[in-house]
């Protein structure tokens, strides 16, 4: 049995124990880039599972058809947006992932709001120039921060940012007043969300109903002083809408960690603005989040394998 390893750009694989899975006679293969088109097809085509480090490469259904022997996908993280899952289901491949990691992101969330607030990437760029820089910081105490999405992601920067004094409203989709109140927050419309928030935040999955939820009108919407922050997905936001805003100055800034399309291209507008701050997809990434990623799905596959075994037996 064949396992391929897909894009480990920071090898953390290295640190990781396959004891297991020679121990079942299961080959492991590992690649440190990206491939596309046939490529990709002939790194995975003879894999019976792939474990690919988070959403990186896209399962179409096209190259799904193409994959004869694959019977497990073992995601990392609990996103799967970048999977064909109905293709997955019928061609009987499996699809397991492991938690996600929550709590790497709400620490970014907060550098991201502090490196605004704070106007720490201007000033630091001022000291490096031999100047003594003037500004005015913003506090966070009495703020008020506006989540889009209240699950374990979103309820966790809620929780830091009552620490910090702020008070935090949200909206989500199935998000009730009652469910706001067990984290000690106010439910709010999503029209009252934008009009009202200092911060803004974005924590729901990308489905097709979050697709382009955030558009142009809403952006209008937000007071002009305020700063947009989205480690969630890319395609939550009509990118198109946001950069406009930003050269519009329709808000301060943005704090941004994902992208409509990633990488992000070279001479995008965003990187233009000198009113946004850009992480390259890093909310998740830290040294105990990605080997916890991994070793989770490995444990996923292993127990996978097992299942299999009692079945034959």
């Amino acid at each position: 049995m064949k396992l391929v390893i897909l894009d480990d750009y920071e090898r953390t694989t290295d640190r990781i124990s396959f004891e297991q899975l020679s121990l079942a006679n299961v080959k492991v293969e590992i690649f440190y880039d990206q491939a596309e088109g046939d490529e990709l097809v002939n790194r995975i085509r003879n894999a019976d599972i792939i474990i690919p480090i988070r959403e990186r490469t896209h399962f179409t259904r096209e190259l799904l058809l193409r994959l004869p022997n694959l019977k497990l996908i073992a995601q990392t993280g609990s996103g799967i947006a970048h999977i064909d899952k109905e293709a997955a289901e019928e061609q009987g491949i499996e699809i397991l992932t492991t938690p996600g990691g929550s709590q790497a992101v709400t620490e970014l969330v907060f550098g991201l709001m502090i490196a605004h607030a704070r106007q720490i990437l201007p000033l630091d760029q001022g000291l490096k120039q031999n100047k003594w820089p003037i500004a005015m910081g913003i506090g966070l105490a009495g703020k008020t921060l506006g989540l889009i999405g209240l699950g374990k992601i979103g309820a966790g920067v809620a929780g830091i940012a009552k620490a910090f004094g702020m008070r935090v409203i949200a909206w989500g989709p199935r998000l009730t007043e009652e469910r706001a109140l067990l984290h000690d927050v106010e439910y709010v419309e999503l029209e009252q969300l934008f009009s009202q928030s200092d911060f803004f935040s974005v924590h729901v999955r990308l489905v097709p109903e979050t697709r382009n939820l955030i558009k142009a009108e809403h952006f209008k919407m937000m007071k002009r002083n305020a700063f947009f922050i989205n480690t969630s997905r890319g395609e939550i936001v009509d990118e198109e809408a946001l950069v406009q805003a930003l050269e519009e100055k329709q808000i301060a800034g943005a704090g941004l960690d994902v992208f409509t399309q990633e990488p992000l291209k070279a001479a995008h507008p965003l990187t233009e603005l000198d009113n946004v701050i850009l992480t390259p997809h890093i909310g998740w990434k830290t040294d105990s989040t990605v080997e916890m990623f991994l070793n989770k799905a490995l444990d996923n596959v292993i127990k996978y394998l097992k299942n299999k075994a009692k079945l034959k037996n």
